[in-house]
């Protein structure tokens, strides 16, 4: 009798666990199928945001705007040995100096210097070797003479290892002035403002303390010294037309 009285709760709690068992794998394949949904939908996403970018970037890069009016066109003007610097990133830019000079107002906006004095500045040619667009960036500065300089600004105008000691780098501004003929101006891609792929422009850097108008071309020069430019943090010459030497 005993033994009669056990077999029904033996197979009571076998039943049960058989039942808890089956709803447990088929709570696993439910939660398998919903992964993999998931996960099918998260793909499908990533592809259509990806597509989308990319058809995005297309239209943005395809469609010039200027970060103002279209800068002038020019024809490419002579200009000194090319340097090429890459960021880290891999981004190449060419640089490649065309003149120096004084003047009252080589830009808008700065303010009327005084009597007998200017504003140095340089241009240069900037292009985009690339097949793709890449960030405007100006990475070389305008060193001058550190005697020329004014007193105010001259706790401002900062050495830069690897050029002269005579020259310092005052703050300064760039801008572009003009593109060169072909080449597409700069164009927005989103919030950012990039060189159009295989694009060259003239580019106008600026010293902002006055000098004497009488500063000479070899009291002023263009060079490059950022690390993320260099890699090293040297500064490097970018030489004028009439150099005879890189670093003359």
């Amino acid at each position: 009798m005993a033994s009669r009285a056990r077999t029904p709760r033996h197979r009571r709690r076998t039943s049960r666990s058989r039942r808890r068992s089956r709803r447990r794998r088929r709570g696993a394949g439910r939660l398998g199928g919903a992964l993999s949904a998931l996960l099918g939908l998260t793909a499908t996403a990533g592809l259509l945001a990806a597509l989308d970018a990319g058809a995005s970037l297309h239209r943005q890069v395809a469609h010039v705007t200027g970060p103002s009016p279209m800068p002038p066109a020019t024809d490419r003007p002579a200009a000194g040995r090319p340097v090429t610097v890459a960021t880290p990133e891999g981004d190449r830019y060419t640089m490649a100096a065309v003149r120096t000079g004084v003047e009252r107002a080589p830009l808008p906006g700065l303010p009327a210097p005084p009597p007998g004095k200017g504003y140095a500045f340089a241009d240069y040619v900037l292009t985009n070797p690339h097949h793709r667009p890449l960030p405007l960036v100006f990475p070389p500065g305008l060193l001058l003479r550190r005697t020329a300089v004014p007193a105010e600004h001259a706790e401002r105008c900062v050495f830069r290892f690897g050029a002269p000691e005579r020259l310092c780098e005052p703050p300064g501004r760039s801008r572009v002035i003009a593109r060169l003929r072909g080449s597409q101006g700069p164009i927005r891609i989103g919030s950012g403002v990039h060189l159009a792929p295989r694009s060259s422009c003239l580019v106008r850097v600026v010293a902002d303390a006055p000098v004497p108008e009488s500063l000479d071309r070899g009291d002023m020069a263009l060079y490059v010294w950022r690390v993320r430019f260099t890699g090293d943090g040297i500064a490097r010459r970018i030489p004028l037309p009439e150099d005879r030497a890189p670093d003359g």
